[in-house]
């Protein structure tokens, strides 16, 4: 018995060996994305150690905003000492601000995925702060303010404001023409839960920033915890 367990000991020690390994100059890439970019491309460059093949198994990109791919056609076998290229391509969108994404590779022999991951930094041009005003139900209906800046090296100005939801009462304020604005929020009541947004339109000359959103809730009061 105790031969058997060594044997088993030693085939889970030596396995590694009969796999090469891939590695990675970067597994972490960030990027200042330019405020007019749609699309972005991000290269992860690695080379197979070892003196065995690598098989990459399975690669996905979790999120519909990015999709991956393997250079030479997709292979997914690679030799000893070559060199390869893992390339992750981004849909933007309306995407601003930090956000993080990856791309995992499960290879053969190998018991934890390689992860990937891109930090993209997307400059936000038009700033509304908070992203969202809350009252609670059967609270106090008071007036709450959203503040716009614009963080650009050029003005930008709001050219329309629309609610969904005929509940909120709203005024714009300009407070510095294409610089800062406040809009001011008022329920006409708060006897009923609610949800609206506002749908602010600008002139800024990149189209993925010439429009925003803010909302507005009547909500459910969030209980307070009981001190213990």
């Amino acid at each position: 018995m105790r031969t058997a367990c060594l044997m088993i000991a030693l085939a889970t020690f030596w396995a590694p060996s009969l796999y090469g390994e891939l590695v990675f100059g970067k597994k972490l890439l960030e990027v200042r994305v330019p405020p007019d970019t749609d699309r972005l491309s991000v290269e992860f460059k690695f080379k197979v150690k070892g003196e065995h093949p690598v098989t990459i198994t399975e690669y996905e990109a979790a999120c519909s905003c990015l999709s991956a791919e393997i250079s030479d056609g997709g292979k997914l076998t690679w030799q000893p000492g070559e060199k390869g290229v893992v390339k992750g391509n981004f849909k933007l969108g309306t995407f601003k601000g930090t956000i993080e994404k990856e791309i995992v590779l499960r290879i053969l022999g190998q018991a934890h995925p390689e992860r990937l991951k891109v930090r993209l930094h997307i400059p936000e041009l038009f700033v509304i702060d908070p992203p969202t005003l809350f009252w609670d139900l059967n609270g106090d209906p008071k007036a709450q303010t959203f503040k716009v800046l614009v963080k650009h090296d050029r003005p930008i100005r709001i050219i329309d404001v629309a609610a969904t939801n005929e509940q909120f009462d709203y005024e714009l304020t300009t407070i510095k023409d294409g610089w800062e604005y406040q809009i001011v929020v008022t329920p006409k009541n708060v006897t009923t839960r609610a949800f609206g947004l506002l749908r602010i339109r600008n002139d800024c000359v990149f189209k993925k920033h010439r429009s925003a959103q803010a909302f507005m809730v009547v909500r459910t009061p969030k209980v307070k915890p009981i001190p213990k």
